[in-house]
């Protein structure tokens, strides 16, 4: 219903952060705005809303308690791409192998993973 696996809800349980179900590809960091905006890249449910984004640093870290307890947003053992810049030419990344949070060139590439409020 909400287009993904909840994540996070408020105190309200009102709002809340929605990861997608599936991996929208491998991008550098410029082009994956790209790749979350493509319908095609979403399973049935996340085809249904358009405000995809990448996720925060603190969010990526959300997203591997996620991983580490069950794994039920599907997401892989790979390195993601967050929101967060350090630099014009850096920013943060979450290896979901080593649970490590490192910083990198914009140009490498990296997978896409959507998030989304609601």
């Amino acid at each position: 219903e909400l287009g993904g696996y909840v994540i996070q809800i408020s105190p309200n349980g009102k709002h809340g952060l929605v990861v997608a179900m599936q991996d929208q590809g491998n991008s550098n960091w410029y082009e994956a705005n790209n790749l979350l905006s493509n319908a095609s890249k979403h399973d049935a449910a996340g085809k249904e809303f358009l405000d995809w984004r990448l996720p925060t640093k603190r969010e990526l870290a959300l997203m591997y308690a996620v991983y580490s307890n069950g794994n039920a947003a599907r997401l892989n053992t790979s390195t993601y791409w967050s929101s967060t810049e350090l630099d014009n030419s850096s920013v943060w990344v979450h290896n979901f192998l080593y649970n490590i949070q490192a910083s990198d060139n914009k140009s490498g590439t990296f997978n896409v993973r959507a998030v989304r409020a609601f």
